[in-house]
């Protein structure tokens, strides 16, 4: 059984809203230690720069991917729904969820539309 570019999709929504997740807590976990350690060096402030740039950048490519897959789903995107992607920490896995019952709707409607 062939993967729909809809599961393709999700699964990258997925994927990298994990990974935006987890540089989110490594760029917290850094930014506690310079704060905890009294006397930093330079090299921590530039991977905590590092890390904190790397985060937009995943958060940017999770983005992405959920307005890629809704536009494949033909939806409409909200400009609060696309700007709310951007707390993707907090919201992950409601958007998840809730794209993940789309996608299911959207390829019973294409199954539908294949046999009549």
């Amino acid at each position: 059984m062939t993967e729909s570019n809809a599961d393709r999709l999700l699964s990258g929504y997925l994927l990298w809203g994990i990974v935006s997740i987890c540089t989110f807590i490594i760029f917290v976990v850094l930014l506690w230690v310079a704060v905890a350690v009294e006397k930093t060096s330079i090299m921590l402030y530039f991977v905590l720069l590092l890390a904190g740039f790397l985060w937009i950048g995943v958060t940017s490519i999770s983005r992405h991917v959920f307005v890629m897959l809704k536009r494949h789903l033909g939806k409409d995107i909200s400009v609060f729904e696309f700007l709310s992607t951007q707390f993707i920490v907090l919201l992950f896995p409601f958007f998840y969820i809730k794209l993940k019952k789309e996608v299911s709707l959207f390829k019973g409607e294409e199954v539908k539309n294949r046999t009549s």
